[in-house]
């Protein structure tokens, strides 16, 4: 795993703890570690979903983030 995966697995943990697993992150949350164009950005993050690391979850507003269940 990357610095860039782990720094990722962090901020969503927080979040999970924070909230007990009922809120999520959206995409925009990682920008300022991620540094990529929106393309690369959300391929990046679906290789994560599809390696299971992460959860991406569509709500009505945005695409949301969140941990495995």
């Amino acid at each position: 795993m990357d610095e860039m995966e782990m720094q990722i697995l962090e901020i969503v943990q927080k979040k999970h703890n924070e909230t007990g697993g009922n809120n999520e992150n959206g995409f925009a949350d990682f920008d300022h570690i991620l540094n990529m164009s929106l393309e690369v950005r959300n391929a990046f993050l679906q290789r994560m979903a599809d390696e299971k690391k992460i959860t991406i979850r569509i709500s009505p507003n945005a695409r949301m983030i969140m941990l495995p269940k």
